[in-house]
C-alpha cells in the first residue's frame, strides 16, 4: 500500500476515534444527569459567569444565538436556569443557574465543559494552530456549503 493511502486510512481511523469518544462521553453524561453534553456545557458556562447575556453565552459556546435560545428553553423548563430581564431594558436578559442546576453540575461526570473542549484546552498554541489550519483545509476539500454548520453543537 502506498504511503499516502496509509496516511489517509490512519487519519480516517483517528477522526472516527475522536467522534466516537465524543459520542461515548455524551451518552455517559445523558445517562448520569439527563442532559446532553452541550446542555451541560451551557450550564457550566452560566455557573462560571453568572448574569451573562444570551449573546455572550452563544459566543462562548460558538453556537448560533437561536440554537442557544432553544437550548436555554429546555434548561429553564427543567428548572436548572432562570432568565432575569432588566427593568430598564426588557430586551436585556441575564442568565443565572438555580440550586437544581448547581446540583446537576455537582453530580455530573467530568469534564463538565465537554471532553472535546477539555482536550483542546490541553493542546499548546502551536498544536492548536496546526490543527486549525489542517481542519480548515479538510473542510475546504469537503466543500461544506454552509458556514452555519459549525454553529450547531455536536452531541459532545
Amino acid at each position: 500500500m502506498e504511503e499516502r493511502e496509509q496516511q489517509i486510512q490512519i487519519i480516517t481511523r483517528e477522526l472516527r476515534m475522536v467522534y466516537k469518544s465524543i459520542q461515548a462521553h455524551s451518552k455517559i453524561v445523558e445517562k448520569k444527569c439527563g442532559l446532553s453534553s452541550a446542555q451541560l456545557g451551557m450550564l457550566h458556562e452560566i455557573d462560571t459567569t453568572p448574569g451573562m447575556k444570551v449573546s455572550q453565552l452563544a459566543s462562548a459556546l460558538t453556537i448560533h444565538a437561536s440554537t442557544c435560545s432553544n437550548m436555554l428553553d429546555k434548561l429553564e423548563a427543567k428548572g436548572l436556569i432562570r432568565r432575569d430581564r432588566q427593568k430598564a431594558d426588557q430586551r436585556s436578559v441575564h442568565l443565572h443557574i438555580t440550586a437544581a442546576g448547581k446540583q446537576v453540575l455537582e453530580d455530573a461526570p467530568k469534564p463538565v465543559q465537554g471532553k472535546l473542549t477539555n482536550a483542546l484546552n490541553n493542546l499548546s498554541h502551536d498544536q492548536l494552530s496546526v490543527l486549525s489550519i489542517s481542519l480548515g483545509n479538510l473542510i475546504s476539500a469537503l466543500n461544506v456549503p454552509d458556514d452555519e454548520t459549525g454553529l450547531t453543537p455536536i452531541a459532545e
